[in-house]
Formats: structure tokens, sequence, C-alpha cells
């Protein structure tokens, strides 16, 4: 029938859901290839920090320029080729000589993967915008995506048996496969030319609510992680592959969480009513974990009510980031580019104090933050109906 809106095309979010995913896993992969970069370099304990910090550097200062350079073209278009830039920083790193060349290379994918995050997430809101299954896509983006942190683990193992290199020609490859196959199906997704605006849309209450819950569901995301990888490889002995494998019920978590996303999301009501029992499940996760228990079955048991946090909280939260007022879509995928990162960065710092008292705190504040979002919620629906 002419003028039916059609669902988006499912394999188009799967391909954007694959270049985000490289983009996650080279972020988290690298870091766990700190101790054979090292050696090999002979940087000894600095080689965590020299990988990690120009990368995230890089990152947040390069999303509000690229929402200038990019303001005006179609972000559908322009993935291939900030995807293709991203590749090539990666074989940079694969080649790095010297200390200062790898940290170059290091900064120069923060750079391209920013641009590259923020046309991935425009696209995908561009591209669902109106369309029906815009819920079930965000669900399924935010599934196969966030897997990477966590594929990390069974990644970067085996490469690093072979070299540190390897890692990096694998993003690389990656990549430019994700590249071929988004020119393939991008064809079945509308052109979507981002319509200048006379003045910066200004960001209302409830797009700063969905930017903080972003924040506190990576925190804990990126905390609860880091402190189990370490958990099992450190204290109990296992090997890397063998803890991105006690991961696996983390994602299937996850993937129901998500499921319920996208049968049962259908109104605003249900929305947040599945938001906050996430949000709940990644406090009780979280809250697990700061007993520091000593057994590696409590620590992965620990983790599944957050991996169900986390398929419900990502696509409702990421969803509504994206659909604030205007056609802004750059301007709000990078601010929603920040707060992820703002978000892992706030993790990774509290899995860094290596202690069950900052675990409790992290969950005690994001217990607050959902008991004050409910709260307000609640008295908006009170006004509305009196």
């Amino acid at each position: 029938m002419t003028g039916a809106v059609r669902p988006t095309p499912l394999l188009a979010v799967l391909v954007l859901a694959a270049v985000q995913f490289t983009i996650i896993l080279d972020e988290t992969a690298i870091a766990l290839l700190a101790p054979s970069v090292g050696r090999d370099l002979d940087l000894g304990d600095q080689a965590r920090h020299l990988l990690v910090t120009p990368f995230a550097a890089s990152f947040v200062v390069m999303l509000p320029v690229a929402v200038f350079a990019l303001r005006r073209v179609d972000p559908s278009r322009a993935l291939p080729w900030v995807a293709g830039a991203f590749a090539l920083s990666a074989v940079a790193g694969a080649l790095a000589p010297t200390t200062t060349s790898l940290v170059v290379a290091r900064s120069a994918q923060g750079a391209t993967a920013a641009t590259t995050t923020i046309c991935v997430l425009a696209a995908l809101h561009l591209a669902t915008m109106g369309s029906p299954s815009r819920t079930r896509d965000f669900a399924v983006f935010s599934t196969v995506s966030g897997a990477g942190s966590i594929t990390a683990l069974l990644v970067a193992g085996p490469l690093a048996a072979i070299s540190w290199r390897w890692c990096f020609w694998a993003v690389a490859i990656a990549v430019v496969a994700c590249t071929v196959a988004w020119r393939a199906v991008s064809s079945a997704v509308p052109d979507q030319r981002i319509e200048p605006a006379a003045k910066r849309t200004p960001i209302v209450r409830r797009d700063w609510q969905a930017y903080a819950t972003v924040v506190a569901a990576n925190a804990v995301l990126a905390a609860s992680v880091i402190t189990v990888s370490f958990a099992l490889q450190q204290d109990h002995g296992w090997s890397p592959i063998a803890a991105g494998l006690g991961f696996g019920p983390l994602n299937v978590a996850a993937a129901v969480g998500a499921v319920l996303v996208a049968r049962w999301s259908a109104g605003p009501a249900s929305a947040r009513n599945l938001l906050i029992a996430g949000f709940f499940a990644l406090v009780l996760g979280c809250s697990a974990l700061a007993a520091t228990p000593v057994d590696p079955a409590v620590l992965i048991a620990a983790t599944v009510p957050i991996g169900f946090g986390i398929g419900v909280a990502f696509p409702l939260a990421n969803d509504r980031a994206l659909s604030g007022p205007g056609r802004r879509a750059l301007q709000r995928a990078a601010e929603l580019g920040v707060a992820q990162q703002t978000g892992l960065a706030v993790g990774a710092g509290v899995a860094a104090a290596h202690s069950g008292f900052a675990l409790a705190a992290l969950a005690c504040v994001v217990t607050v933050g959902v008991l004050s979002a409910g709260a307000v919620a609640a008295a908006t629906v009170g006004r509305a109906r009196s």
C-alpha cells in the first residue's frame, strides 16, 4: 500500500550493531593486552595507561568536532568513509614500531571511533524514525553491540598468544567487512539528509534523565565486568578465554531483557516500569559483587541480574536520548556518546579502586537515581490526572 510505514530492514540494524560491536571490542580488548604490549615495548605498568587514555581522550574531544563537520551530510553515506578511517588507524596500531607511534595510533583510533559512533547512532535513529519496529531495532542493536565488551575476552586471549598486534589487524579486517556489508544493505534504508537548524536544539529535562540513565548503566556494566574479569583471572587463575565463557549467562540475561523490551514496551508507562525494573536488577547485581565473594560461581551468578538490567536499560535509554525534539540527530548522537564514555570511565575508576565499598557506593547512587526518577514520574502522572 502506498505511503505505508515499513519496518526497518533487520539486516541494516545488524550491520550497524556490528560496526559498534567492533569499536567496543577494540576499546575493551586492548586494555586486556596491556601486559604483552608492555613486555614487547618495555613499558611495564604504563602500558594500560598508554593504551587506554589516548583513545578515551581523543574520543571525547572529537565528538563536538565531528558533529560540526558532519552536520549537513547523510550519516548513512558518511559511515563507510569514517569507518574506513577507523580501520586505517587500527592498521597503524598493528604496524606501530615504537611507543610513540602506538600512542599516536591509539589517539587516531579514538578520534575515528568517535566519528564512526556518531554516524552509527545517527543512522540508526534516522533509519528507524517512525518505524513500527523501532523498539525491536534498538533492542537488537543494544544486545549485539553491547556484547563487544564480553567478546573481547574471548578474542584477545587466542590472538595475544600469537601477538598483540593481531588484535589490531582483526579489528581492521572486521571494520572493513562491516563497511562492505553496509554498502550492500544501506540501499534499503531511506535517504535521511540532516536538516540544518537555525540554532542549537535545547536539551530538555527528559533528555538529561535519559543521558543520566546511560551514564549509570555503562558505569555499572564497566565496573562489574572489569571486577569479575580480574577476580576470575587473577584470584582464581582463569584464562581470558575461560573468563569470557564465564560471561555467557550475562549475555543470555541481556538477550532476555532485550526481548522483553521489544515485546512489552508498547507505551510510556510500560517502558518506564521496565526501565525501573532493569535498574533495580543492576543494583542487585552490583550489590552482590560488593560483598566480594570468593566463589567463582557466585561471581558469575551476580552478573545475571546485571545482564538483564543492561538488556532492558540500553535500548530504552538510547531510544529516548536519540528521540529528543527536532532532527539534530548528529548532535544527540554525540551527546549520547559522551554519556556512554563518561559512564565507562566512572565504572573503570570504581573497578580500579578494587574495593567492595566503591561498588556498594555505586549501587547506592544508582538506587537513589532510580527512586528519584520514579518519584518524578509518579508526580507527573498525578498532575496529569488531576
